[in-house]
């Protein structure tokens, strides 16, 4: 029982790294910025719709199948840790305005 105690406890302790992404087509210069409380679960989504063809995101969807996934690349702008004793929504409030804060500082005519 002990165990499984320490492993609870590991679990509610542990680093939670979320972050600014983006997706872009490097044939046409168009991307897709967005934010995640968990940065490599969205790597991983990303390299899983790259292995099976499957588009990674809807607004994608049109230059996935014409292009290929080939043609996008997955890039971490920015990494953020989830402070000790941060709500979750608290660190989502946070990472909207980063996201934001990217948005600004970028092309808005070349977003899907």
């Amino acid at each position: 029982m002990n165990r499984r105690k320490e492993l609870l406890q590991a679990y509610k302790e542990r680093e939670i790294v979320g972050g600014i992404y983006m997706i872009e087509n490097s044939q046409t210069g168009q991307y897709l910025l967005n934010h995640t409380a968990n940065l490599q679960s969205a790597l991983n989504h990303f390299q899983f719709a790259v292995t099976t063809g499957s588009t990674v995101h809807p607004r994608l969807q049109q230059d996935w199948e014409a292009l290929g996934a080939g043609a996008f690349t997955f890039t971490v702008l920015e990494e953020l840790t989830q402070k000790t004793g941060q709500s979750a929504a608290a660190f989502m409030d946070d990472l909207k305005t980063l996201e934001d804060m990217w948005r600004a500082n970028l092309d808005a005519t070349k977003t899907y």
